[in-house]
Parts: C-alpha cells; structure tokens; sequence
C-alpha cells in the first residue's frame, strides 16, 4: 500500500446492545498511511465518546476521527436500521435486514465489483485470465511503481486479454510526475480507459494534463482531507473514488455521492482494506446510497488469509452477493479488550 508491504491489519470491532440483547457491530480499523488517527487514538476517542452523552450533542460525533466515525455508525445503524434516507432507498435497505426471516431468498440484492490487479509478466496474465473467467465485468490495475513503459507493457497485455468485455480502469497513487503522466497517457489512448486514479503527485497540474491528453482522470486521495468539494477542479474529473472508511461514513460518504450527481461524475464506492464486517457495510452502503451501479473496488478482501466475517466475504461471478444472514465477527478471531455498560 502506497509503496510499503503490510504483513497484519489491526482494528477493532464495536458491538452496540439493546435491552433486548440485540445488537449491532461496527469496525473501527485505521490504515497505516492512510489514516490520520493511530489504533491507539481511535480507541482512546471511541471510549471518551461511549461515555458521553453524545445523543443530546451532534457535534462529539463530527469531531471523531474518520475511522472511529465509520465504525460506531456502521453498529448504530446496523442495530436500529437508521438510515434517514428516501422510502425507495429505506425499502432497499430492509429487503437485506429481512432476508434472514424470507423464506425465498431470491429477492436478495447484489453489487458488481472491480477486480484488483497488482501483478507484472507471467503473474498479470495469470490474474487477468482468472478475472476473466470469474466473470468479472471491470478491473483496475495499479500503476505508477514501475518505469512508464514498464506499466504501458502491462497495459497491453491486459487489454489483450480482455478486449472490450471488460472495462478497463487503472491507480496510479500520485506515482508520477507531470511528463510521467502525460507519456503514460499517450502510450493509453487506443486502449479505452474508463479513468485513471491519482496520476499526478501535483493535484494542481490534473487540468493541464486532461488538456493535454483527454486522459479521464479519477480522484481518490485528494478527498481524504478535503471537506468541501466545492474546491474540486470539476473540469478535468471524471469520477470519485470514496473509501466510506477514510471518508468519515455514511453521511460523508453521501455528500460527495451527491456532489458527483450534481456534477455529472461517476461515483465509485470503496475499501480501504477493510475486513470482511467493514466490506459487507461498505457493499451495502453502495446499494443504498448510489442511483447509479457501478463495479465497486471491494476485491481487496482476496488478501486477507482470515475473514473476521462470518460468513466470509465472497464475490461469486464479479458480483458481492449479500449472504442470507447479516455477517457478524466470527469469535474465534478476536480478543476482548473491554467491556462496557452503555
């Protein structure tokens, strides 16, 4: 991730009771490189807020850092089923919350999702055939590590495996300079991109090199500390990358989502190498929010070698199909380090 191996992913998981014994769980995972806020901070924070009463003050919920944020609203609404959305989009959220109790799971819903790509040579290829038979319908590929060419190589050969059937998206993680992005740009443009994340370690120069090559560029690490998207440059933007996680939630997430629909850009939802718990929310989160489908960027799931989920995360021919019982930490996986009375 941005350049550095991580072996282990650390987090927490927040379960919420009723009287009833109901309840509701929440992960709370901060990225190393990504977040702000340590694994230490966040837990500090969580139990600072737990202690409050936070439901006569709206404001110590804004002022929780982004990861914490994600997680307790990811339990309190998992808990209560509040999703303060539309009807059409509230009656969506029930057809899964329900499921457990249908006797006909064929209303079941499910999103289509990325694959992610991060292989060279003989590797690449292998993954691009096995996507390709897996029935993935996008798939985005990391860029910006290696030597333009190098990523150009690896370009061609995807696109040779895939043709038209599936679309093509790549991330190059602010990997390049200027003349970097525009040789790449050039070197892409037969190949029907449908965006490139991130090209450019200046954000500022992104107009200059849609000008120049009408690359269709994507933004992703450009939002985690922008609060107003009104500072966008929205002429040179083709799509939105949100990570829901990083993002501060559903209600931030929502105010980009709205921010795209109003410009004509295309929203796409995503991980940020969460668990198998923060994945399903994240995927439901999509179903919920977004008008308009497209492949969200949950194949991160694929690295883990355990799922705290139960059942697992799975995608079944490109899709996340949403089991038949809410997924819940699976016990075996975590050590308990409080126990509250809220």
């Amino acid at each position: 991730m941005l350049g550095q191996t991580l072996k282990v992913r650390k987090g927490l998981i927040l379960r919420l009771y009723d009287q009833a014994g109901n309840f509701g769980e929440g992960e709370i995972s901060p990225m190393p490189l990504m977040h702000v806020e340590s694994l230490s901070q966040a837990e500090t924070q969580l139990k600072k807020f737990l202690t409050k009463s936070f439901q006569q003050n709206p404001d110590l919920f804004k002022s929780l850092p982004p990861s914490v944020r994600f997680g307790f609203e990811m339990a309190w609404r998992t808990l209560f089923k509040k999703f303060d959305l539309e009807e059409k989009i509230h009656s969506r959220a029930e057809v899964i919350f329900e499921s457990e109790r249908a006797e006909n799971h064929t209303t079941l819903k499910q999103i289509p999702v990325n694959a992610l790509v991060t292989g060279s040579g003989d590797d690449l290829r292998h993954q691009c055939e096995q996507i390709k038979l897996d029935g993935f319908k996008a798939v985005k590929i990391k860029v910006g590590q290696l030597k333009v060419h190098e990523d150009l190589k690896r370009l061609e050969l995807a696109k040779k495996i895939f043709g038209n059937q599936i679309a093509l998206r790549v991330d190059a993680n602010r990997g390049w300079e200027f003349n970097q992005a525009t040789e790449f740009a050039m070197g892409v443009r037969d190949f029907n991109l449908e965006y490139c994340e991130e090209p450019l370690r200046n954000i500022k120069q992104l107009e200059k090199l849609h000008e120049h090559t009408g690359m269709q560029v994507a933004l992703d690490e450009t939002l985690w500390s922008n609060p107003d998207p009104i500072e966008l440059p929205n002429s040179s933007i083709s799509a939105l990358i949100l990570k829901p996680g990083i993002l501060g939630g559903w209600v931030n997430t929502r105010l980009w989502i709205n921010h795209a629909e109003k410009h004509k850009l295309q929203a796409v939802i995503s991980s940020s190498m969460e668990s198998g718990i923060g994945l399903n929310w994240i995927a439901f989160t999509d179903l919920c929010l977004l008008n308009k489908r497209t492949p969200a960027g949950l194949d991160s799931a694929k690295f883990f070698q355990y799922d705290l989920a139960d059942p697992p995360f799975s995608i079944s021919q490109g899709n996340y199909v949403f089991p038949n019982s809410w997924p819940v930490a699976n016990k075996d996986y975590l050590n308990k380090i409080s126990q509250g009375g809220w």
